[in-house]
This record gives C-alpha cells, sequence and structure tokens, in this order.
C-alpha cells in the first residue's frame, strides 16, 4: 500500500472514531444513554455468562456456515484453519470500521491459502455476508406478520415494513440472475456476455459470477448454510432479549424483538464507525422507542452493553491474532503485492 493510500485510510479511520464519539457524547448528554444502568446491568454475571455462551456458539456457527461454503466452492481446507482465520478477523472487526474490516483480513489470508483459487475463496466471504444478510431479512420479514397492528401504527415502521418486503422481492430477482440456468443461457443468448467482454477488470467480474454460479447446483446446500443463519440471528436476537428483560423491559413483546433486533443489527454493519459505536445507539434508541418501550434509552442501553461484550470476546481473540501475527502479515502484504482481487 502507497504511503499517501495509507495515511488517507487513517485519516478516514480517525475521522470515524471521532464521528462514533461525538454521537456517544451526545447520547449521553442528552440522557438517551444511561451510563449509570450500563454499570448496573454489566454487575449480573449470570446475564454476562449467557451473552458469552452465546456469543462463543455463534463463533462455531458462523466459522461452520464459512467452512461450508469453502469446501463447496471445492476449496480444501481444514475446520481448525477456518476458525483460526475468523477468530482473527473478529479481532479486527473489535476496532475497524463497520464490521468488514476483519473481512478483509479474512480474505487476504484466504487467498494467500488458495492462490490457483484465489477469487472463488475470496468470494465465499461476500457469499457468506449475503447468506448472512438475507437470512436476518427474512426473520425480519416474517415477524411483520405478528407485528402487523403495531407497523401500521406507526408511520416509520411502515416505511420500514414496505422497505423489507421490497428487499425481498428484490432478492427472489437477484437470485434467479445469479443462480437460474435458464437465466444465465439467456444472458448468453441476448449478449450480455459479449458485453461483459467489453468492461474493466472483465475477468474478474466472470470469475466473481463463475463463484456464484456453482451453488446453482448446491441449492441444498444453500438452505442447510441459510439455515444455520436462521440459528445465529435467533441466537443474536435472544441475546438482545435477556438484556432487555434482566433491564425489566417487559412491554416489548418477543415478537417486536424479532423484527427490531434484526434492522438494527443490520445498523450495526455499516462501515462508518468501528463496531457499530454510535450508530448502533441511535438505531436501537428509535426501533425501541416505535415499538413501544417504556423510553428509547432502554434501546440504547441493551445494544452498548451487548457491544461491550462482543467487542470484549473480540478483542480477547487477540492471542489467535498473535500466535499468527507474522503469517497473517505475510498474507496481507503478498495478496496486496498481488492486488487482490485479480
Amino acid at each position: 500500500m502507497k504511503t499517501n493510500d495509507r495515511m488517507k485510510s487513517y485519516a478516514v479511520t480517525v475521522l470515524k472514531l471521532c464521528f462514533a464519539a461525538l454521537i456517544i457524547y451526545y447520547m449521553v448528554a442528552t440522557g438517551k444513554l444511561d451510563l449509570a444502568q450500563i454499570s448496573q446491568i454489566l454487575h449480573k454475571k449470570t446475564m454476562i455468562f449467557k451473552i458469552v455462551l452465546a456469543l462463543l456458539t455463534v463463533v462455531l456457527l458462523t466459522t461452520t456456515r464459512w467452512y461450508y461454503l469453502l469446501l463447496w466452492q471445492g476449496i480444501t481446507t481444514t475446520f481448525k484453519a477456518v476458525l483460526r482465520i475468523n477468530c482473527i478477523g473478529m479481532f479486527f472487526n473489535s476496532f475497524m470500521p463497520g464490521a468488514l474490516g476483519g473481512d478483509l483480513v479474512k480474505a487476504f489470508y484466504i487467498a494467500k491459502d488458495n492462490r490457483s483459487r484465489k477469487v472463488g475463496a475470496v468470494m465465499t466471504i461476500l457469499i457468506d455476508r449475503i447468506i448472512g444478510f438475507q437470512a436476518i431479512i427474512i426473520v425480519a420479514f416474517v415477524a411483520l406478520f405478528f407485528n402487523h397492528k403495531i407497523m401500521m401504527s406507526n408511520h416509520q415502521l411502515q416505511v420500514l415494513a414496505f422497505a423489507i418486503a421490497f428487499y425481498i422481492a428484490c432478492s427472489f430477482v437477484a437470485a434467479a440472475c445469479v443462480f437460474s440456468k435458464r437465466v444465465k443461457n439467456l444472458f448468453i443468448s441476448i449478449g450480455v456476455k459479449k458485453l461483459v467482454y467489453r468492461l474493466p477488470k472483465k475477468e474478474f467480474l466472470l470469475k466473481t459470477y463463475d463463484a456464484f454460479h456453482v451453488y446453482a447446483h448446491q441449492k441444498t446446500r444453500l438452505l442447510k448454510a441459510v439455515g444455520i443463519t436462521i440459528l445465529i440471528d435467533i441466537l443474536n436476537i435472544y441475546m438482545f432479549y435477556v438484556i432487555g428483560r434482566d433491564m425489566g423491559e417487559n412491554v416489548v413483546s418477543l415478537t417486536s424483538y424479532l423484527t427490531a433486533i434484526p434492522i438494527g443489527i443490520l445498523m450495526l454493519s455499516l462501515p462508518v464507525a468501528p463496531a457499530g459505536i454510535g450508530v448502533g445507539q441511535v438505531a436501537f434508541y428509535n426501533l425501541f422507542l416505535w415499538f413501544g418501550a417504556r423510553s428509547g434509552s432502554i434501546g440504547a442501553t441493551i445494544v452498548t452493553v451487548y457491544q461491550m461484550i462482543a467487542i470484549s470476546l473480540s478483542l480477547s481473540f487477540v492471542f489467535v491474532y498473535l500466535g499468527n501475527r507474522k503469517e497473517v502479515r505475510k498474507a496481507v502484504m503478498e495478496s496486496t503485492g498481488d492486488a487482490l482481487p485479480d
């Protein structure tokens, strides 16, 4: 990476850290985030144990999903190796803006070990993200039917419900374009493939499409990956529900959690602040307010407690990183030198 690019990257990171800090300051100053309440809830050891246990289960499930995607792409690896890379990625996610920074490290690492299938290996990370995104939207969409009265009583929630329904419709169209043999043959017949050949990075675009299309023959396996993801989403919702109940929040129903938490978690993934700090507080403050909580600050407190526990667990994976530091640095340097993706 060139010096100017590196300095620009550092500057952007600092700006995003400042942005997150300003949001937290504003939330605390206006009483929308109660630090005393956070301190009180963090003294509940049983609750923390439940959250940590659920988070560790999520780590194993996300590793299993990615491991299967790699195998189905024809990439030979071991579960232990994938778990190691996943933990290192989570460590980087804990302080890099958004939830995507660690994915870059994972991409460099997995590309180094699979040079002959570099694009396919890296694309599994994107596919993993897409499956995660799709499954959590499906959970929110299904929950809409149990919350239709609440959704229709609030204008913001009506807009949210429409956005979810619109995305689901678009995702079916996108899936048909990517996985359907008939659509692929149609693209070829109308000359879309010839058009792609005229575009820059045409080889990468074609390899990317082929990497996705591999799963067109493995729909049952993809459903298995979606099933694993739904389990992950249920565990995430469970963690927020446990924290909320320990805070004494009994107004927001479980079905409301099923809709609100998936949307909030998606907001945490936006690459505008480390681990979604600040953005998550604003998102959950409004979501809980819309779903009838006694106060929006309860939502902001719940996500803060969740983030503190999750980030602490992710930072503990520094020992995994330190044990593989030289290998990770070498992988990043070599992959960057190869102008990944190629």
